[in-house]
């Protein structure tokens, strides 16, 4: 690849930044409480007006936990079909999401208050995703990756069976609304520590991810193909597979269950930027955090009652994949 073609190729990761950049400024600068490029960039620096901070004081975290959640869900998809050579494999393949939402509920079924059940998903999606890890060890199957996806699809199912039992037992006037509310999904309910809290994790994740880049791809080739040149296939693995499970049990821990986020945004990714992990990652986080907003928008543009983002993802995702799956296909 001659270097302005490289050049090219690396440019366009950032460009999607910026364009979710340019959204977030957008969503924070229209609607009723909407100001001025200029007076929110006083009011980051701690000068702006009182309308400024106020707009980014009620909007500020329910902004970061949407570029957050859509970031990391978009991430984690993109290394899961990475590894897996699967373009059909989702953030939700070792059964994370389940497991968040299940120690969700339990958390709500408790009685117990918004920091509670934030900390219950994120323990139930990285418990999940560790037990699928632990039953593939133990399997030691000459392929791994079939191996990583029956555990994932069994921890999903008792993690769905769980969640289930609670929905039954839960009483249905107080405590089973806040529980369906929650598995549809919203960054209603982020307050600011809590969507800071999220960006931790996610940018962890992130970081193991794209230092992974090459080796990613060479992981995709096989594990003997990975041993031949050197690499500890299987270490290798295991901590992309973390990386993955970390963000994704993250992002359900702020904003519930959202869907097709990592399954769309790695697809877009891909006709824009090609396969190359240390490329497509990043720019895979930019549009899952662009599309996270405008779904975030849009939940509140049909009135006074807000439509649960889980139920836009799905709605807007599922048309949009079949599309963008289309034209990869036709393009590979």
């Amino acid at each position: 690849m001659d270097p302005v073609s490289r050049f090219r190729d690396t440019l366009r990761p950032a460009v999607l930044a910026l364009l979710t950049l340019a959204g977030a400024f957008v969503v924070l600068g229209t609607g009723p409480l909407g100001v001025a490029p200029d007076a929110l960039l006083k009011a980051l620096a701690g000068q702006g007006s009182p309308e400024a901070e106020l707009a980014l004081a009620l909007r500020g975290p329910r902004l970061l936990a949407a570029l957050t959640c859509g970031a990391a869900l978009a991430g984690a998809g993109a290394g899961f079909q990475i590894l897996f050579r699967n373009p059909l494999a989702a953030p939700d393949l070792l059964g994370v999401s389940s497991g968040a939402g299940l120690g969700a509920a339990l958390a709500l079924l408790l009685g117990a208050g918004a920091a509670l059940v934030q900390g219950a998903a994120f323990v139930g999606g990285l418990a999940a995703g560790a037990l699928a890890l632990a039953c593939a060890a133990l399997t030691r199957s000459g392929d791994g990756r079939l191996a990583l996806i029956l555990c994932g699809v069994v921890a999903g199912a008792l993690a769905s069976a769980g969640l289930g039992l609670v929905v039954v037992v839960a009483e249905p006037y107080s405590q089973l609304p806040s529980i369906t509310y929650w598995l549809l999904g919203s960054f209603t309910r982020a307050t600011l520590p809590e969507a800071v809290g999220a960006v931790v994790p996610v940018a962890l994740g992130a970081a193991i991810l794209v230092w992974l880049g090459f080796r990613l791809d060479i992981l995709s080739l096989g594990d003997e193909q990975a041993r031949s040149l050197g690499l500890p296939a299987r270490p290798l693995r295991l901590l992309a597979l973390a990386a993955a499970a970390l963000m994704t049990s993250s992002a359900v821990a702020v904003a519930g269950v959202v869907g097709w986020i990592g399954l769309l945004a790695p697809h877009a990714a891909r006709l824009i930027v090609g396969e190359r992990a240390g490329r497509l990652i990043p720019a895979s986080m930019a549009i899952g955090a662009l599309f996270a907003l405008v779904i975030d928008r849009l939940a509140t543009a049909f009135g006074p009652a807000e439509i649960p983002v889980g139920l836009l993802s799905a709605a807007i995702g599922a048309p949009a994949f079949l599309i963008l799956f289309v034209a990869t296909s036709r393009r590979s």
